[in-house]
């Protein structure tokens, strides 16, 4: 086995290794197009690898070089495959995927067969290198046609996300793109160009990048990331639900009030006269209206910040802090007032204005109000204070609880990374996201029994 061999198989047993670790994690139709991928470039590094190697015989080699092309053919197809699952375009172009998995086994039926490889001839450095035969130019189409084509989702996805998980995507592609150039090299020979297969030391680049990617940035747990915001949205609801009873029950009860004491005083017959009736109950229709505008707008601060945008990527505007706290505090009133917490608002009205996206902005500080609420169940206070400079507005959100551990403050934005026994580690990391799409930047600082304070950045609006 010379270096180029082992740097082949190397590629594909590690690839192997992390498409049958990922299918372990979570088996859904995305880690199951991942492996039918892995297998198939597995199959074809593997076989590869033997024929490059020395002294192979030339039945053996002929033997392989139809085996490993043969495999080929459904490394395009099931690239393109996957990428389709992993951007959530399956569906849409279920049809095309038909019919380019009828293609490739319609030709791998002739693999072993001089329709494919012709003969095996000394090429460059190695002693035994395939032929093409006729149908080997189907496998050059699809690989170059599908692989460019694979990219275009991952591409779009990039538009469609922020933070880390715009970065995933970036990785991914910059991983794949690594170990398909070396693949596309071998090419070149096959038609009797004597190029350097240089590039086939490029593809073990892939299964590293791809182990630190699933290993530690969760590339494939989209699943599971779905389930667990699923599970933080129904205990934000839990939590809006309790603030919207205890909020709406208060005007309530002084209407019900006013009318039974309107209704007793008219049975007991106490309006001596048809113009005292009228005058008591213009009052009392004022006094009701005006606590009907009170519930009222109450429920129109929960319904807007509950609506789910139609259009999440809504341009930024200018927006000012104290109006996002006057939406999203009753929200959590209810919570701080159980928990006998003490909030301290020192935002003032003529704080210079951010651009942000504004529902995204308040989804931002509600998380990090529950959050600091949650750390202090036994009581605390927490202070919401800003500073700002010619370019920027810093929005610190300060609890007195119980602090992180130095050890544990870097991995609190990392997903399902929790110090709750029942959170699910996505609060933190769905915030980040949320700041860094709105082009801010979100920090920490934490010490045990002193507390935490998380400070916002963003860019200050143009007046």
């Amino acid at each position: 086995m010379n270096p180029y061999s082992f740097s082949v198989f190397f590629f594909a047993t590690s690839t192997l290794f992390i498409g049958l670790l990922i299918w372990y994690k979570q088996r859904d139709a995305v880690n199951r197009s991942y492996l039918l991928f892995s297998c198939f470039v597995a199959l074809w590094g593997a076989t590869y690898a033997v024929v490059i190697s020395d002294g192979v015989p030339a039945p053996w080699a002929l033997f392989w070089a139809r085996f490993t092309n043969g495999s080929a053919l459904f490394i395009p197809v099931t690239w393109f495959h996957f990428t389709l699952a992993y951007t959530g375009n399956v569906k849409t172009h279920e049809r095309t995927l038909k019919y380019l998995y009828a293609l490739a086994f319609v030709v791998s039926c002739f693999a072993f067969s001089p329709w494919l490889v012709t003969a095996v001839r000394p090429v460059w450095l190695y002693e035994h290198y395939p032929k093409p035969g006729p149908f080997y130019n189907v496998l050059t189409f699809l690989y170059f046609v599908l692989v460019p084509v694979g990219f275009i989702p991952l591409f779009l996805q990039i538009g469609k996300t922020a933070g880390q998980a715009r970065k995933r995507v970036v990785w991914l592609m910059i991983a794949t793109l690594a170990g398909f150039s070396g693949g596309a090299l071998t090419f070149v020979p096959i038609y009797g160009i004597p190029l350097p297969q240089y590039g086939v030391f490029l593809m073990p680049v892939y299964p590293f990048v791809m182990a630190y990617l699933v290993g530690r940035k969760s590339l494939f747990d989209e699943y599971q990331l779905i389930q667990a915001m699923q599970r933080d949205k129904l205990a934000a609801i839990g939590t809006l639900a309790a603030s919207i009873n205890h909020e709406i029950r208060s005007p309530l009860f002084v209407i019900q009030g006013y009318t039974d004491s309107f209704m007793g005083h008219v049975q007991d017959g106490q309006f001596g006269n048809e113009a005292e009736f009228r005058d008591q109950a213009l009052k009392m229709m004022c006094k009701i209206n005006l606590q009907a505008t009170r519930a009222m707008d109450i429920m129109k601060r929960f319904a807007v910040f509950a609506k789910t945008e139609a259009h999440p990527e809504s341009p930024s505007r200018a927006l000012r802090i104290h109006e996002v706290l006057e939406n999203i505090l009753p929200l959590v009133g209810h919570e701080m007032e159980l928990d006998k917490i003490e909030l301290i608002n020192s935002i003032q009205p003529d704080l210079p204005a951010i651009a942000a996206n504004v529902r995204q902005v308040e989804e931002i500080l509600f998380n990090l109000i529950v959050n600091a609420c949650q750390a202090m169940k036994s009581g605390g206070r927490i202070e919401i204070n800003a500073a700002f400079d010619a370019e920027k507005i810093r929005i610190s959100v300060k609890d007195n609880g119980p602090g992180i551990p130095g050890d544990k403050v870097a991995q609190i934005f990392e997903p399902f990374y929790t110090t709750k026994e029942e959170g699910t580690g996505l609060g933190l990391y769905v915030t980040k996201q949320l700041v860094e799409r709105n082009g801010g930047r979100i920090t920490v600082e934490s010490r045990v029994g002193k507390g935490t304070s998380f400070v916002l950045e963003f860019g200050r609006a143009s007046e």
